[in-house]
C-alpha cells in the first residue's frame, strides 16, 4: 500500500471514530423514552421489556416470541383493547390492525481496494444517501394457539462486500461503486404458527409448537434485519462459490439462480417444530429445540426437488446461552445450472450432474454480566462447513470460522458493540481433474465497531464502520485480496 492510499485509509478510520466519539459526547446527558410498536402497542408494555438494544432480543423477548406472542414470563397477556372473537371464542382477530413499520435511512461510504494475481490494482469508491431498509410488518395471535408474522420488504439498498478470487482479479476497471437498490419483493418472512400442540395437563405451554411458511433458520443470532449491527455476519453469507470461483458469483449465475442459491443469512421456506422445554422450577435452565425441513432455495419455490434439514439445541438461563446449530443439504445446485455454466460453455462447472452435497454445523454462547448488573455481553458464533462437490470434479472444499461480538451499555439509551469476523479454508484445486479453478487457499475477515443512540425506544441514530478483507494466499505471484472501508451513519424508526 503506498503511502498516499494508507493516508486515505487512516483518514476513514479516523473519521469514523471521531464522528462516533463527537455523538458520544451529546450523549452523556440523554435520557431515554418510551415507545410502542406493535406488539407493545397491543399489551401496553414498553420495547425494553423484550429487546436489550433494539431490534436484539433479550431471554424473555425469545420466549415471547416462541409462545406465539401470547406470553410474557410463563404468563398469558391480555390485550390492552379485547380482540374479536370467532367461531366461539376459538379463533379471535385483534381489534386494532397489528402492524408496525421500520425504515433505516442515512448516509454510507464504501471504498474497495482490488489486487490480481499479476500485480494489478484498482481502486472503486462510492457514497450515498440511501433507504436502506423500509419494512411493513405485522403480527398477533389468532386464538388460543394460533399466530402470524410477516414482514414485507418495501424498499432495500444493499452494499455488497466483494469475496473471492474473481472479485480481486476484476481490476480492469476503477468505476465508481453504485450501491444495489430493489423495490418491492416476495415477503421476507411470512409464516403461521400452532403452539402448544400437547394439552397443558400433558406438557408446559410452548413445549411443541408447529411454525410453518418463510422464516429465517433459527441461528443463534438473527443473520438478516434483526441483527443489532449493520455488518452482516460473514460465516452466514458465504458460499464455496464466493471463496472459490474466479468469476464472481454476480457474472457466473443469472439472477434466478443468485435468488436459489442457500445461504444460511436468507429466510427460507418450510416447516418446523420448536419448543420451550425448563428443566426444573424457580429459575432453573430452559431448554430451547429446533428441527425443521425446508426446501433449501432461500425464498425461492424447490428448483431441485431436494429437502434440507436443520436443527438447533440451546440452553438458556440467566441471560446466558449455550447451543449447537445443523444444516444439511443434499445438493445446493440444479442440473441446469451445473450445465449452463460449465467449462464449455465459459463457466466453472464440469457439466456432470454429480451432487454437491452441504454439511454445516457449529457452537454458538452468550455470556452476559447483565444479570449481575454489569451492562455487558458477548455474543460468539464458530461454523464448519463443508461441500462435497462445489465444482462438478469430485473436489470436496471445506471451510471454518466463527465472530466475537462485545456489547456495552454504558448509558440506557447507548450501546457500543465491537465485532471481529473470520473465516478460512483448506487449500482447493480441481485443475488436475481438468477444471479451471485453483489453487485457492482463502482467507477473509471483519472487523466492525459501532455505537448506536436511542433517542426513543423505537428511534435510534447510529455511527458503524467496518473493515473487511479477503485473501487468496495460494495464488501467485502475487496474493489475490479485496480490502475494503465502509462507513455508515443512519437513523431507523419502528412505529
Amino acid at each position: 500500500m503506498t503511502v498516499r492510499r494508507r493516508s486515505r485509509h487512516w483518514a476513514h478510520v479516523v473519521l469514523a471514530l471521531v464522528t462516533i466519539a463527537s455523538v458520544s459526547m451529546v450523549l452523556v446527558s440523554a435520557s431515554p423514552a418510551s415507545a410502542i410498536p406493535a406488539f407493545a402497542r397491543r399489551y401496553g408494555m414498553q420495547c425494553s421489556a423484550c429487546h436489550t438494544a433494539w431490534p436484539a432480543l433479550n431471554d424473555a423477548g425469545y420466549a415471547f416470541k416462541m409462545s406465539g406472542y401470547r406470553r410474557y414470563g410463563g404468563v398469558a397477556l391480555t390485550p390492552v383493547t379485547p380482540d374479536i372473537e370467532l367461531a366461539d371464542g376459538r379463533l379471535t382477530l385483534p381489534a386494532f390492525p397489528p402492524v408496525a413499520f421500520r425504515v433505516d435511512m442515512g448516509f454510507d461510504f464504501q471504498r474497495v481496494r482490488r489486487t490480481a494475481a499479476d500485480g494489478t490494482t484498482a481502486t472503486r469508491t462510492g457514497s450515498s444517501f440511501d433507504v436502506n431498509e423500509l419494512e411493513l410488518l405485522a403480527g398477533s395471535p389468532l386464538g388460543k394457539h394460533l399466530s402470524f408474522f410477516v414482514q414485507y420488504d418495501l424498499f432495500e439498498t444493499e452494499i455488497e462486500r466483494p469475496t473471492g478470487p474473481g472479485e480481486a482479479n476484476d481490476t480492469g476497471s476503477r468505476r465508481s461503486i453504485k450501491f444495489e437498490t430493489e423495490g418491492p419483493r416476495v415477503p421476507g418472512m411470512a409464516k403461521l404458527i400452532w403452539n402448544s400442540v400437547l394439552p397443558d395437563t400433558i406438557a408446559p405451554p410452548d413445549s411443541l409448537n408447529v411454525l410453518g411458511g418463510v422464516n429465517e433458520l433459527p441461528l443463534a443470532f438473527s443473520p438478516e434485519h434483526r441483527r443489532l449491527s449493520v455488518a452482516p455476519y460473514l460465516i452466514y453469507t458465504r458460499r464455496a462459490l464466493d471463496l472459490l470461483g474466479g468469476t464472481p458469483v454476480d457474472d457466473l449465475l443469472t439472477d434466478d439462480e443468485q435468488r436459489q442459491l442457500l445461504r444460511l443469512s436468507e429466510e427460507q421456506i418450510g416447516v418446523e417444530l420448536n419448543g420451550m422445554l425448563p428443566l426444573g422450577t424457580g429459575g432453573m435452565p430452559t431448554l430451547e429445540y429446533h428441527l425443521g425441513v425446508t426446501n433449501g432455495s432461500n425464498k425461492d419455490s424447490d428448483p431441485n426437488t431436494e429437502k434440507d434439514l436443520f436443527a438447533r439445541l440451546a440452553v438458556r438461563w440467566h441471560g446466558q446461552s449455550l447451543g449447537l446449530f445443523g444444516y444439511w443439504s443434499p445438493d445446493i445446485y440444479t442440473n441446469g445450472m451445473r450445465t449452463d455454466h460449465a467449462i464449455v460453455a465459459g463457466g466453472l462447472f464440469s457439466g456432470t450432474q454429480h451432487r454437491n452435497e452441504v454439511r454445516t454445523f457449529g457452537p454458538d454462547l452468550t455470556l452476559s454480566l447483565v444479570p449481575f448488573s454489569l451492562p455487558l455481553w458477548l455474543e460468539t458464533q464458530a461454523i464448519v462447513n463443508k461441500e462435497t462437490n462445489p465444482t462438478g470434479f469430485r473436489r470436496s472444499f471445506e471451510w471454518w470460522g466463527g465472530f466475537a461480538q462485545l456489547n456495552w451499555k454504558p448509558l440506557d439509551p447507548v450501546i457500543v458493540y465491537a465485532r471481529y469476523d473470520g473465516l478460512r479454508g483448506k487449500r482447493f484445486d480441481d485443475t488436475p481433474e481438468g477444471g479451471v479453478t485453483g489453487p485457492v487457499r482463502p482467507r477473509e475477515w471483519d472487523a466492525v465497531v459501532g455505537l448506536q443512540w436511542y433517542v426513543l425506544e423505537n428511534f435510534k441514530v447510529l455511527g458503524e464502520y467496518a473493515r473487511h478483507e479477503f485473501t487468496n494466499r495460494a495464488a501467485s505471484p502475487h496474493h489475490e485480496r479485496v480490502e475494503g472501508n465502509v462507513f455508515s451513519i443512519r437513523g431507523a424508526l419502528a412505529f
